[in-house]
């Protein structure tokens, strides 16, 4: 779960209104989705049924993206206008409730772990260069199977994937808060990570299912806010609960777990008697494995995960051992006859549908989206690992209070976004912004001699500033860019893929920052090490605004003129 990421830039999802009209089908096919951390767009469906989504360009943003067109529609079953399951409205919004705790406990599951690296790292034997692991074991795999539970959800029933799903990441949460050692830890999280993927596309469609068109704008709104909340808060309450007295079973990251689990597992059990049950767009299809795509989704899974397994080996045994390469290898290698196959499987069937890649500036945007989450993930874990260890040995409250200023310039940068849309006008010219902020504020955190007292406030806080205001302009205009840059029959599977390389651009950002924090002894307490990964991102921040303004394309208008902008496509 948005995967986020980290609290600054955690995917909160928002709405946002475009110019366009579409007249569509509908189709729950066509749902994008991210882990309560990235850009949903959604074309929402009923069956023999039409829906006139009018948009007025302006756009609504409440901390990230969820891409939607919906202040006109007419959806229901029967022809009249409606939502397709009629409840009483304290149904509604209770349920509506249930749906938003579900992505403040995707959120929880990794901000909070920004403060339990350390103590998870201690208790279970992880060393520095695996400890990227304990955040990205769940992210790798919650972004990689998005595709796949919205296809679910469309095949068989939302209700049941979301509450399956919520039981699931309850029992695995269970599971990990009595783990003894770092092995097992991983591959639950792991699982976890896909358990707790269901609940994003499942919500949506739910979402749309049960709310008048009317009231679609305000349950979107409401459901990004939480995302919003459950970001910040992660990092405090995995303070908070770091402040009790405890050792062995008892100790502090294991009963996040178990409060975790305390709390999903009634809510779950619940879901299955107060969500009504909704049966998926193609569901009376009769060939519903095959449109499953499993080899597909399979494979994409596998490749990922060989991808930063190698990456983390290579970090930790050397780039020149069977560890790193074996894997490195495999994954390339993985990685083109992916894509070779889905281009060989009809449309209806294949997960990533060939005509995805036509698109123009779409590949370029999900590029840019590699950077998503890699800004704050890497200062994230380093400052809070060296504010909580020798010399400094701070609470890890405090620790969390000192990078909360990153979440609060997040949200507030989005919600700007979301009441002035001109900036989207110039995606070119924007993402350049936002580049040289997020790699000016790496040079001030370069410099920076020690990371409290006054050297805080001359270098650590600037930086939190401008660098989370840079980043969250790439990420708003990524959102928006690869939205507009896909027609709306296939934002389902566009959105997916935007989360997905938020996901792994960060799990390889990790990667590569464990590597440079063994090159002297001391690992992140040598300061030299932190001070080489931030010139790594520095430089990848540079690289990827460089190549962007080379390619990108500017976008038509419809009178043939050209101009730089970003239109929501719906």
């Amino acid at each position: 779960m948005e995967i986020q990421s980290p609290s600054s830039t955690s995917p909160t999802p928002t709405l946002r209104e475009s110019t366009t009209e579409i007249k569509s089908a509908v189709n729950p096919n066509n749902n994008e989705f991210s882990n309560g951390t990235g850009a949903l767009q959604i074309d929402n469906t009923r069956e023999s049924s039409d829906v006139d989504v009018r948009n007025d360009d302006h756009q609504r943003n409440v901390g990230s993206t969820i891409e939607a067109g919906i202040e006109q529609q007419k959806i229901s079953n029967d022809g009249s206008g409606g939502a397709e399951i009629k409840l009483s409205q304290r149904k509604k919004w209770s349920l509506l409730a249930v749906f938003s705790l579900s992505l403040v406990i995707d959120q929880w599951c990794l901000a909070a772990f920004y403060i339990f690296t350390k103590f998870i790292s201690e208790d279970l034997n992880v060393s520095v260069e695996q400890q990227s692991w304990v955040i990205t074991s769940y992210t790798v795999t919650f972004a990689s199977t998005l595709l796949f539970w919205g296809r679910v959800s469309d095949l068989y029933s939302a209700s049941l994937v979301f509450d399956w799903g919520l039981l699931s990441l309850g029992f695995l949460s269970l599971i990990i808060s009595f783990l003894p050692e770092k092995y097992s830890f991983f591959i639950i999280r792991a699982l976890s990570g896909i358990a707790g993927a269901t609940s994003v596309p499942s919500s949506f469609r739910l979402i749309v299912a049960i709310f008048e068109p009317k009231e679609l704008n305000k349950a979107f709104s409401i459901y990004g806010i939480s995302g919003a909340l459950a970001a910040v808060s992660g990092n405090l309450l995995a303070g908070i609960i770091q402040l009790i007295p405890s050792h062995g079973q008892a100790i502090a990251w294991r009963w996040f777990f178990r409060l975790v689990a305390a709390i999903v597992v009634p809510v779950g059990i619940g879901a299955f008697f107060c969500i009504p049950n909704l049966q998926g767009h193609d569901h009376n299809v009769s060939n519903k494995k095959s449109r499953l795509d499993l080899i597909g989704s399979g494979t994409m899974l596998v490749a990922i995960t060989l991808l930063i397994l190698g990456l983390t080996l290579g970090a930790s045994s050397g780039f020149n051992k069977p560890g790193f390469i074996v894997p490195f290898i495999i994954s390339i290698l993985l990685f083109p006859l992916l894509l070779i196959y889905e281009t060989k499987l009809p449309e209806e069937k294949a997960i990533l549908p060939k005509s995805i890649w036509k698109h123009e500036n779409f590949v370029l945007w999900l590029f840019l989206a590699l950077l998503g989450y890699s800004w704050s993930s890497t200062n994230f874990l380093a400052f809070i690992e060296i504010w909580m260890n020798e010399p400094n040995n701070e609470k890890p409250i405090l620790a969390a209070v000192r990078v909360l200023p990153q979440a609060c310039l997040g949200f507030l940068i989005s919600l700007l976004l979301s009441l002035w849309s001109k900036p989207f006008k110039y995606p070119r010219l924007m993402v350049s912004i936002g580049c040289f902020l997020g790699s000016g504020s790496y040079i001030l955190f370069i410099f920076s001699k020690d990371q409290i007292g006054l050297n805080y406030w001359k270098f650590l806080f600037p930086g939190f500033i401008l660098g989370s205001a840079g980043m969250m302009i790439c990420f708003n205009m990524t959102n928006a860019g690869a939205m507009s840059a896909v027609p709306p029959s296939i934002g389902g599977v566009a959105g997916a893929l935007v989360q997905l390389c938020f996901q792994t651009g960060t799990a390889i950002a990790f990667a590569v920052q464990a590597g440079l924090l063994t090159i002297k002894e001391g690992g992140l307490q040598n300061f030299t090490n932190t001070r080489a990964s931030f010139i790594f991102v520095t430089g990848w921040i540079a690289l990827f605004a460089i190549i962007f303004v080379c390619l990108y394309k500017p976008q038509k208008k419809e009178d043939g003129d050209e101009e730089n902008r970003v239109v929501m496509a719906h």
